[in-house]
């Protein structure tokens, strides 16, 4: 993990950004949590334990910093509000997710012949996609598996 955070560090340096003490605490939660998808309030509950000094409107600006410099990818789970996914250096492949309705839990969907219709798509239409947003929503194994029992 130390690693990765070094190569997103650099990653940033050379993109011009300054790493300052705020922006490198949010980044150590970001990286941290790195297979959840969290809103920017609890980044900031999470921060503000250890470093009571942030304010919610510095995480709110950081979070946008890094999502436009492809740190993170924001994705709008409804009811569930603003989330954000990390997006390893040279590895910015976006994918689906499924949420449970009943019990909210998000599941990234890797899926190879998503990438095969989005290359055919770009093909076709002589597009680049360089982002989208497919949510897929029902109930999870687990919450059938409790429903049906019912």
């Amino acid at each position: 993990m130390e690693n990765l955070l070094e190569k997103v560090k650099n990653d940033l340096k050379i993109k011009g950004v300054k790493l300052t003490l705020q922006r490198q605490k949010i980044l150590d939660v970001i990286i941290k949590n790195q297979h959840k998808h969290l809103t920017t309030e609890e980044i900031y509950m999470i921060i503000k334990k250890e470093y009571p000094e942030i304010g919610l409107a510095t995480v709110y600006r950081t979070m946008q910093l890094l999502e436009q410099n492809s740190i993170v990818c924001r994705f709008d789970f409804d009811e569930d509000g603003i989330r954000y996914e990390f997006m390893e250096p040279g590895n910015e492949h976006q994918h689906p997710h499924f949420i449970c309705k009943e019990c909210g839990k998000v599941y990234p969907i890797e899926e190879v012949m998503l990438d095969l219709v989005k290359s055919k798509i770009e093909k076709k239409y002589g597009l680049k996609i360089t982002n989208y947003s497919l949510k897929f929503y029902g109930v999870c194994a687990n919450c059938n598996k409790e429903l049906s029992e019912k």
